[in-house]
C-alpha cells in the first residue's frame, strides 16, 4: 500500500509557552498562556514569540497557525518561517488590516510585490493560516482560499529589514495588535511530494 502520510506535529500543547519564548523586540510586552490559546500583547509596535525547541525543517514542510485579532487593525498574525538557507515572512493583515502577502520577495515587501493580496479579517473571528514550503514553491492560504502561489526558483527571498529580524528562525508576530493563537503544527514532507489542498488533508 501507500506509505502513511506525514502527520501533523502539535508545537504547541495549549498549557504553556514550552519550546516558545517572548521575542526580543525592543518594546515587546510579551504574551499569555491561558484557556488554550496564547495571547500576543501589542508592543510599540511589534510583539511575538519565536521557537526555540528543537530545529525544525527549512523545506519540504506545512505548517498551520489559527490566529484571531482581538484588538488593533494591522497584522495578527505575521509568520516568519526559514526557506533553505535564508528566512521569510507571511503577513496577514497588515498595512491597516487587510493586506497579505511574503516579505521580502527580489527585494521588495508584501506591500509592493507580487505577493500582494487583500483579505476581509474581523476582530474576534478565527483564521487558519496555512503555510507549506517547497523547493521550488512558496504557498499559503487562508482557511481554504489561497493567497500566496510563489515560485521561487529565480527569486530572492529573504527577511525584511529590521525588527521583525528577531523573529527567526520561525516566529508569529503582531503589530499593534492583541491576538490570539492556537493548533500551531508542523508537518514534514517528502521531497517533490504532490500538494494536497487544505480541505483534503486531516488535521
Amino acid at each position: 500500500g501507500a506509505p502513511p502520510a506525514p502527520a501533523w506535529e502539535p508545537l504547541f500543547d495549549g498549557e504553556s509557552l514550552g519550546s516558545w519564548e517572548v521575542t526580543n523586540y525592543i518594546a515587546s510586552r510579551g504574551a499569555e498562556v491561558r484557556d488554550g490559546v496564547i495571547e500576543l500583547r501589542p508592543g510599540e509596535p511589534l510583539g511575538g514569540i519565536r521557537w526555540v525547541g528543537e530545529a525544525l525543517p527549512v523545506v519540504d514542510y506545512e505548517v498551520i497557525v489559527e490566529a484571531r485579532r482581538v484588538e488593533g487593525d494591522d497584522f495578527f498574525c505575521c509568520l516568519t518561517f526559514p526557506y533553505k538557507e535564508t528566512h521569510a515572512s507571511f503577513v496577514v493583515g497588515g498595512w491597516g488590516g487587510s493586506l497579505t502577502g511574503i516579505s521580502n520577495v527580489g527585494g521588495y515587501d508584501a506591500s509592493e510585490n507580487s505577493t500582494m493580496s487583500i483579505g476581509n479579517f474581523e476582530n474576534g473571528t478565527w483564521y487558519k493560516v496555512r503555510l507549506r514550503a517547497t523547493g521550488d514553491r512558496i504557498e499559503a492560504w487562508i482557511d481554504d482560499q489561497q493567497f500566496v502561489n510563489l515560485t521561487t526558483t529565480d527569486k530572492l527571498i529573504e527577511m525584511r529589514f529590521g525588527e521583525i529580524e528577531e523573529s527567526v528562525p520561525f516566529g508569529i508576530s503582531v503589530f499593534m495588535t492583541t491576538a490570539e493563537l492556537r493548533n500551531i503544527r508542523l508537518k514534514r514532507l517528502e521531497a517533490n511530494a504532490p500538494a494536497i489542498a487544505p480541505g483534503e488533508d486531516e488535521f
